[in-house]
């Protein structure tokens, strides 16, 4: 995938947003010395007078932050499910639409997040921690036969979040999590189809799952700028399939 960098030194030069298409990614420097990695498929949105009073914006997809401290300007993150505020940490966010799940991944520092459905809850993230919030809220509605089970039941609200460790892939000292920003695509014990779902960004393509079974079985693996064909080799280490490529659609048989 691509790669842009450039440089806002003032706010005068800062756009009302950035964003970045599929197989592309970038990295922008903003006025006040933070620096933003954004991935592939994102948009970020720059709040007005942006670095006055409040650092504040709006992330759609993937952007990993390094935010330069200022206890007077709070730099903050809005996503559709968290807000996010920080003083001066560098942290992952990742909340694409089509995911299930919205994560803060906080590498050094101290991250503040707020789960816009329970916003009197606060969760103080420490280094090597993420938050994962379940994005589905169609689960949680009960089902029209007013009972709890199958189709629609309703999830014990503390199922919805949960913080856990951030992952590693054996003998490496770097996270999984912000693995993307040094051009590396990395999954550790992750199903197929959401495998997949990453690989259509990062490459700009489609999967087509002809073998459902196919969509749920585990994959393991890290890909340093490999091309699409290298990294559908690692899966076919693990189990068989087979694929071809038509124009931009991957069809796994």
């Amino acid at each position: 995938a691509g790669r842009i960098n450039s440089e806002f030194t003032t706010a005068a030069d800062l756009p009302g947003e950035i964003s970045t298409p599929y197989a592309t990614r970038t990295t922008q420097k903003l006025p006040d010395g933070s620096r933003v990695w954004l991935n592939a498929g994102s948009k970020l949105t720059f709040g007005k007078n942006f670095g006055e009073s409040i650092r504040e914006v709006t992330l759609t997809g993937e952007a990993f932050f390094d935010v330069v401290k200022n206890a007077g300007k709070p730099f903050v993150i809005h996503t559709s499910t968290l807000d996010i505020k920080v003083l001066g940490t560098q942290f992952n966010v990742k909340s694409y639409p089509s995911d299930q799940t919205t994560e803060t991944s906080l590498i050094k520092g101290s991250v503040e997040v707020v789960v816009k459905t329970r916003p009197n809850e606060k969760y103080v993230l420490k280094p090597n921690e993420k938050l994962v919030v379940l994005n589905d809220q169609e689960l949680l509605k009960p089902s029209a036969a007013g009972n709890n089970s199958g189709a629609g039941r309703l999830i014990n609200k503390d199922n919805l979040i949960a913080i856990k460790n951030l992952t590693y892939q054996q003998g490496d000292t770097s996270d999984i999590e912000s693995a993307w920003i040094r051009n590396k695509l990395s999954v550790k014990n992750m199903p197929f189809a959401e495998m997949a779902r990453i690989m259509e960004r990062w490459y700009d393509v489609r999967f087509e799952f002809r073998n459902k079974k196919l969509e749920d079985l585990w994959i393991t693996g890290s890909f340093d700028n490999e091309t699409l064909i290298q990294s559908l080799e690692a899966p076919q280490f693990s189990f068989a399939f087979n694929y071809e490529i038509n124009d931009k659609t991957v069809i796994v048989y």
